[in-house]
């Protein structure tokens, strides 16, 4: 391998490194001020005399601590890394993708038990407070299935051991992603509880 070749792969590492954070925070801005956008007019039409007010699901309460214990365990990962310890890093990075599916099978249980009690997302039947809900966590779990892509990514890589106390970029991206779709999925778990 020549010089110049060293040269220029070292010159889009650092291109990479200095540019995927504030790209991160880009992005997770232009999702803050979507889902601001659309609990906004959720308070809007609550308003109107057609909005129907009812009871979360239980197992919102079981996706919320789902996803609070996953954002922990993803954290302990980072510690692991930060420490060379690539044991401990892939069986938290493991536990992190197992609690993350959790929460997406909660969420389709929860939808589940609203379908059931007459809360439909569409049709003649629907609500526009169902419709909103539906559309709120759908978009909601639409990130995290995007999260956990990004989880998987990582745990393959922790497995092939390609991340070290040196090297772990890849780790603080999806960690970060991570801890904000918890973030997000709080806000929304009160706001449709309390608000909605």
């Amino acid at each position: 391998m020549t010089t110049l070749t060293v040269e220029n792969m070292n010159f889009q590492s650092d291109v990479k490194n200095k540019t995927a954070k504030p790209l991160l925070w880009i992005g997770l801005m232009s999702i803050v001020m979507f889902f601001a956008g659309l609990t906004s007019a959720v308070v809007v039409s609550k308003a109107s005399n057609t909005w129907i007010q009812f009871h979360l699901p239980f197992m919102f309460t079981v996706s919320t601590i789902l996803i609070i214990v996953s954002s922990t365990t993803f954290q302990w990962g980072v510690f692991s890394i930060k420490s060379d310890k690539l044991i401990t890093a892939k069986l938290a990075f493991g536990i992190t993708l197992l609690f993350g599916v959790a929460f997406v099978i909660s969420q389709f249980y929860a939808w589940r038990e609203l379908y059931e009690s007459g809360i439909i997302a569409a049709g003649s039947g629907s609500t526009p407070a169902g419709s909103y809900f539906y559309a709120i966590t759908a978009l909601h779990l639409l990130h995290v299935l995007g999260g956990l892509i990004s989880l998987i990514v990582v745990l393959i890589k922790s497995i092939r051991e390609k991340y070290s106390s040196n090297n772990y970029l890849g780790v603080q991206i999806s960690v970060t992603y991570w801890h904000f779709l918890g973030a997000l999925w709080i806000y929304l778990f009160f706001f449709l509880r309390f608000i909605a």
